[in-house]
This record gives structure tokens, sequence and C-alpha cells, in this order.
């Protein structure tokens, strides 16, 4: 038994993956916990009334979410490891058409929420909540790394931005 863990652990793809795998996690168990404790604080300052509004505007935009991505991620990163030669046009194009989607989204929102009978307040938390959907453009980047197997360095810097 120990014979087999000692080749496993001379594998060098295998440690590779287990080394990727664990600072994924590491870093999904930070985000989980800090997500906990922000969101408690936040669920006790807004009280019920402000917070349903901001689970409204997060539903909602969360309707239209899907046309921002428009289903990039796995894709762009099949593509990363089967052409890596085309690395810039592949994350370059990605990008600009994330960009593209977010602002389309916002388009359709500013449609859906003129008929939607919401006050102005709930509209312009709606497009802040909206905004932060084509700040996710950028995370191209992370495709690349995820091509590459090394999620270390895209777990410093989720864990940092948190």
């Amino acid at each position: 038994m120990i014979s087999w863990l000692q080749s496993l652990k001379s594998h060098k793809a295998l440690m590779n993956y287990f080394n990727n795998t664990s600072w994924l996690f590491a870093e999904k168990v930070i985000r989980i916990i800090t997500s906990l404790v922000i969101g408690i604080w936040v669920v006790r300052y807004l009280g019920p009334e402000q917070l349903g509004l901001l689970s409204y505007a997060q539903s909602f935009v969360g309707l239209f979410a899907a046309i921002a991505s428009l289903g990039l991620d796995s894709i762009v990163v099949r593509e990363l490891v089967k052409h890596e030669s085309q690395r810039d046009v592949l994350l370059g194009t990605s990008f600009v058409l994330k960009l593209s989607g977010g602002f389309l989204m916002l388009v359709i929102l500013g449609v859906v929420t003129a008929f939607s009978g919401n006050d102005s307040l709930t509209n312009i938390l709606i497009f802040i909540v909206a905004s932060g959907v084509i700040v996710q453009s950028f995370n191209v980047i992370d495709y690349y790394f995820q091509s590459k197997v090394m999620s270390k360095y895209v777990s410093y810097a989720s864990t940092i931005s948190l």
C-alpha cells in the first residue's frame, strides 16, 4: 500500500492535478466561509424590506445573466487545450463576446424594466447589480489558467479580491 502511494506521488501529472485541485478547493472553502459571514452581516444590516428588494434585484438580473456568459466557459477552455497556438485569438474573442453579451443584457434589462412597473429605486438597484456582470468578462483570463492546469494563481487572485 505504501509503495503504491509512493508511486502515485512520483507521478508528475497526477501531482500537478492534485495540487491544482487543492488550490481550487482551498479557495472555495475560503469563499464559502467569507460569503457566510458577509451574508449574515448584510441580512442584519439591511433588514427584511431592503433585503427583499436586494434579493428581487439579484433574481431579476439572474434571469438575464445567461445572455452575458453565452455559454463560453467550457468551450473556450476546451479550445485552448486543443489549439494552444491560438491562445490570443481565443481569449480576445471570448472577452469581446462576453463584454458584448454584458452590454446586450443591459439593453434587454432596460427594455424589460421599462415595462415591469417597478419604482425607480428598484430599477436603479437592478442596474447596479447588472453592472457586475460586465466585470465578469475579465474572467476569460481564468480560462487560460484552467487550460494549463495552473489554478494556483487564479486562487491567489480570487482570494485577494474576495
